[in-house]
């Protein structure tokens, strides 16, 4: 809990593309950055918890005092040893007590958790999954993150591991992925494999704020292009088809940056979705995250509170 007006809560989403830091008073951002992550493997292993602190610092505002600290990370990650073992998108920060080291040199309880399920937490507790039974939500980013809540608490593996279920087959592509499936969800419905293929047909697409309205331009006039995002669509569909069918939530909250291009790719999104039998049926309540890309920040910042206290 905040003690007084005088305290705030930072807030780490470290993705394989950005590393996101925000500052929290109360239920307020009042500070934030957003950082490379291929920034942090150019220093020395030694020296990549101080350069978050020095970050975290930076942001803190004169007369403040900081009093928790939360991460999301991309996963695998390992929530009994508190360090991140994804050497396959987050080499640099895996497999040392990064979490350890930051605790030190802060002084303040620190907690971390999977970045999918802090984004879900954020959505939950702020966001468009409030009064949610059972919420599921999939970050569409450079891999894919989901997670399940259930009551707000996040569905584990028997042995408390959060599951990876970005990873699961969806087709007979011969392409391996780096979790070893072949035909894995991850490898053809992620921002990252949407953006290589339209690169082919439109090199010149940037990926920034302006993106949905170019691109939705494209998709009027030019056929090869929404035939990509009608495919992308049938893709995502085909992973949330199975997940809708096991996880049955009253909810799916889209994240990620190719959330926001729901609307230029929903008609195949739906062609995959609407072919069920009516004993069936799965829950198309289907909905973009409210907290956009602050949601893994926003829902790692309050991860210290809603885990108590926490170790020092």
């Amino acid at each position: 809990m905040i003690k007084n007006a005088l305290s705030l809560r930072a807030g780490i989403d470290i993705g394989g593309t950005g590393t996101r830091i925000i500052i929290l008073d109360g239920g307020q951002e009042v500070a934030s950055e957003t950082v490379p992550s291929a920034w942090f493997a150019t220093l020395p292993l030694a020296l990549r918890a101080r350069a978050l602190v020095d970050k975290i610092n930076h942001l803190v505002p004169a007369g403040k005092t900081l009093v928790s600290l939360g991460i999301g990370a991309s996963g695998p990650v390992n929530n009994a040893t508190e360090i991140i073992e994804n050497n396959d998108t987050l080499a640099c920060f895996s497999y040392y007590p990064l979490v350890a080291q930051l605790r030190e040199l802060l002084g303040v309880p620190v907690a971390i958790d999977n970045d999918a399920v802090v984004a879900a937490l954020g959505e939950y507790h702020l966001g468009v999954g409030r009064g949610s039974e059972r919420m599921m939500m999939v970050t569409l980013g450079t891999g894919i993150g989901v997670a399940l809540l259930d009551k707000g608490q996040p569905f584990r593996t028997f042995d408390g591991k959060h599951p990876e279920a970005g990873h699961i087959p969806v087709s007979s592509d011969p392409v391996t992925c780096y979790c070893g499936l072949q035909g894995c969800w991850e490898m053809q419905a992620s921002r990252t494999q949407l953006q290589q293929t339209l690169q082919k047909e439109a090199p010149d697409l940037r990926w920034d704020a302006n993106t949905a309205s170019v691109l939705g331009e494209m998709v009027a006039t030019r056929p090869r292009i929404a035939a990509i995002m009608h495919h992308y669509g049938q893709v995502v569909g085909r992973g949330l088809n199975t997940l809708l069918a096991l996880y049955g939530p009253d909810v799916t909250v889209l994240s990620g940056s190719a959330a926001a291009l729901l609307p230029l790719y929903q008609t195949g999104l739906e062609t995959i979705l609407a072919h069920r039998a009516s004993g069936y049926a799965i829950n198309r309540n289907i909905t973009c995250s409210t907290l956009g890309d602050a949601a893994g920040a926003l829902g790692a910042a309050i991860l210290p509170t809603l885990r108590g206290s926490g170790p020092h």
